[in-house]
């Protein structure tokens, strides 16, 4: 198993800053990681304190040319990455991302940001960012793939959605993550037995496309899920039920013979 992608956080006391407090992003005005990676700096929340009536909700997809979304990059190829924000009753949004690589490095590279998007750096971390509260919490970036033999890749996320009033109260923050194994150098992938993972700070959202059975361990080996699902079930599993950290799926068909591969296999990254 390659080196694990676990979320972690060094806290600080921060009284008056947080993601949004500078409407043009937090790398840019505090030159502060907010994304939730390893070694990145205290979330958003000391500064914007949750609201009962904004619930924020965030995801990561990464999409080849063809706009499939995808589990496994090819090195080098060019993908495009949306980031989304959501919250009911939210006047804006923001965010700040970043992709790292098992030891910590940067993994690939951003390029061409979309509409408030912009690109920034933190102590030579690669950033993502909002230039400027949207309306949409709809980000985008092209993101080019590390080469070959990197490994793992993880995508950090933090997002707000906000009342947009300048008070330190009354806005939503949430977190995700998304993991992504390197693909074989000829680029072919296996016919997908069961769709992406989702995981978020609330746990992981899975939906298989064929019977089988779902088992989930953590770094240590310890399985903390084992459980028989069927096809187009949408299971989800709280986080209560699981470590923090990286989790490692596993999907085995309930027929075996019927397909190339037994066994499939995820990791994602429950943040804290």
């Amino acid at each position: 198993m390659k080196n694990n992608l676990i979320v972690t956080f060094f806290c600080i006391t921060l009284i008056s800053i947080g993601l949004m407090s500078s409407s043009n992003g937090v790398a840019e005005a505090q030159d502060q990681d907010r994304t939730g990676a390893p070694g990145s700096t205290e979330s958003c929340t000391l500064c914007h304190a949750q609201s009962s009536s904004i619930n924020a909700a965030t995801s990561i997809s990464v999409f080849n040319t063809n706009g499939e979304e995808i589990s496994a990059y090819i090195p080098g190829e060019n993908y495009e990455v949306n980031f989304v924000v959501s919250g009911n009753g939210a006047a804006g949004f923001g965010f700040q991302a970043t992709s790292i690589l098992t030891d910590g490095s940067n993994a690939g590279e951003f390029s061409n940001p979309g509409d408030a998007v912009q690109l920034e750096a933190v102590n030579a971390r690669h950033i993502v960012e909002h230039s400027t509260p949207s309306a949409t919490g709809i980000f985008t970036a092209t993101w080019t793939a590390p080469v070959e033999g990197s490994g793992d890749v993880g995508f950090f996320m933090s997002g707000l959605a906000a009342n947009l009033q300048n008070q330190n109260q009354g806005d939503s923050h949430d977190e995700t993550a998304l993991a992504l194994t390197e693909s074989s150098s000829n680029g072919i992938e296996e016919s997908t037995l069961m769709e992406q993972p989702i995981a978020t700070s609330n746990g992981v959202t899975l939906t298989p496309k064929v019977d089988g059975t779902i088992s989930i361990f953590d770094i240590s080996g310890r399985q903390n899920l084992n459980q028989e699902v069927y096809s187009n079930e949408t299971i989800h599993v709280e986080t209560n039920q699981m470590s923090r950290g990286l989790q490692i799926i596993h999907f085995t068909p309930r027929n075996k013979s019927n397909y190339k591969s037994a066994t499939q296999t995820w990791k994602v990254v429950i943040p804290s």
